[in-house]
């Protein structure tokens, strides 16, 4: 009875080690989609405050005070 309680208690390690394996492997498979939608998703944040509009050094206009036009 004792050998088949420590063979069911290997056969889960293995199990849960092979799990994670499997997991691991996903989430490094799928890094490349990951990272690519986390930069998407700043990039519609950032998007909103500019209201769509992309800083030019030489067409944007800084205004400091009450000189705005």
């Amino acid at each position: 009875m004792s050998i088949l309680i420590k063979k069911n208690k290997a056969s889960f390690a293995i199990e849960y080690c092979m799990l994670i394996i499997i997991l691991v492997a996903a989430l490094l498979l799928m890094q490349y989609y990951i990272i690519r939608a986390f930069a998407g998703r700043w990039r519609t944040t950032g998007d909103v405050f500019g209201f769509g509009k992309q800083y030019e050094p030489d067409v944007t206009v800084v205004c400091e005070g009450e000189e705005c036009p």
